[in-house]
């Protein structure tokens, strides 16, 4: 039987998705008929008349960009934990490279830092020198450029190597045909120009007579992009760019290469084998529709600093690896703190909530950061709030870094 008709794989996908979530009034409410809202996704699966919602899309701005963020429905998040963490994510993960660090359990953002340490120490340890070169690889409109037709078949054939049943292999592709539907992105509000420069090639902007009610509205939908903040595309992410991770690590050999979602790097004792990886790369993801962005993509000594996931490294003559945080996050961070001093005020925010906010990024980027910054951030933070974070067991260095100002040594020069 397959999968997705599995009522007990979809109670379970079901009570996966209530986890982040058991506040929600929805949520609540998708709880109390769980059983009879599986029974009929269920149905609706078999059947063949299941169809998901758009769910709802909201804008953010992070760092100056503004993205639309998705948010489904309970309904859709069940079925959505069957499709990926049974059947997508077994699959990719049988083809994935161990730097592949995004959307994986176990890995993340501070694996993909780790990584990068420690690619840099192998590097001095074979050559006893900083004198290479790192070439910083980047995508424009990364998920908003992922084509959906090679998308599809190219998960189609990742599913026939890993082996899945036929039917499950067919039946999963419909589904994320429908699931793609909901992502095509909307260009009835933009000019012709506007939609140009979406394109990547010259074919003319489709009018999908398939999405329901396009030809009552007269809206056009590019067949192209995945949403954010949606299960599925967290697996389309880290699965889509399998081949460019392949020409790298298998055609060029560069054994020092590591990737997460669309950030990569290449470390190297040769500039010229990083040009000729940076040109084989751009051609293997112009056959994906993606695009390379030429401003970010670079290649750089790691003599000199540079910066990767908002963190800048530099390799030393002796080998020791400098690490410290983009000063413009800290600004960010800052500014945060004031707004939701605002937002506290006004009755629109709890304490608490700031309270989490502010130590899910400290503990994240403490690592990073000097003492003077640490105990100028926490200060900011008392004089705005008039109380200090309370800490579990186990950052009893942070807490204290955060309550004592730095000071020299009278005898020997040098800091405490």
């Amino acid at each position: 039987m397959i999968v997705f008709f599995d009522m007990n794989a979809l109670y379970e996908g079901g009570t996966k998705a209530m986890r982040g979530s058991k506040f929600k009034q929805t949520t609540q409410r998708y709880r109390c008929n769980q059983l009879l809202e599986t029974a009929r996704l269920a149905d609706d699966l078999e059947k063949g008349t299941y169809e998901p919602q758009t769910g709802h899309k909201f804008l953010i701005s992070e760092r100056g960009h503004a993205r639309y963020i998705s948010s489904n429905v309970m309904r859709d998040k069940s079925l959505y934990h069957v499709l990926c963490d049974d059947v997508l994510t077994p699959a990719a993960a049988k083809f994935l490279i161990f730097d592949n660090s995004a959307s994986q359990k176990g890995k993340g953002v501070d694996f993909e830092r780790r990584r990068l340490v420690e690619h840099l120490r192998r590097y001095y340890a074979t050559h006893g020198t900083n004198g290479g070169w790192i070439e910083l690889f980047d995508f424009s409109g990364y998920y908003a450029n992922i084509r959906h037709s090679v998308c599809l078949a190219d998960t189609g054939t990742l599913l026939i190597k890993a082996d899945v049943d036929p039917e499950t292999v067919a039946y999963t592709i419909r589904l994320l045909r429908k699931i793609f539907k909901t992502y095509e992105v909307d260009v009835s509000r933009f000019t012709e120009d506007e939609i140009r420069r979406f394109m990547t090639d010259k074919v003319d902007p489709l009018i999908n007579a398939n999405v329901p009610g396009a030809e009552l509205t007269g809206r056009r939908y590019l067949p192209k992009g995945v949403d954010i903040g949606a299960q599925p595309s967290q697996n389309v992410g880290i699965s889509f760019p399998i081949p460019w991770d392949n020409y790298a690590k298998i055609v060029q050999g560069e054994k020092l290469y590591a990737r997460y979602t669309d950030d990569s790097y290449a470390i190297n004792e040769d500039r010229d084998d990083l040009e000729e990886l940076r040109a084989g790369l751009s051609d293997t993801a112009a056959r994906q529709g993606l695009i390379v962005n030429v401003k970010k993509t670079r290649i750089t000594k790691i003599s000199k600093p540079f910066r990767h996931l908002q963190v800048s490294y530099r390799l030393t003559e002796t080998g020791r690896i400098e690490r410290r945080i983009n000063p413009k996050a800290i600004t960010r961070e800052r500014r945060k703190l004031k707004a939701y001093k605002r937002l506290l005020e006004a009755g629109r925010l709890e304490y608490p909530a700031i309270e989490n906010a502010f130590k899910s990024w400290l503990g994240g980027h403490y690592k990073y950061m000097t003492h003077g910054q640490i105990y100028q951030l926490a200060s900011l933070f008392y004089e705005l709030f008039g109380r200090r974070p309370t800490w579990r067991k186990g950052h009893s260095r942070l807490f204290w870094m955060m309550t004592h100002r730095l000071r020299a040594s009278s005898s020997t020069g040098t800091a405490l």
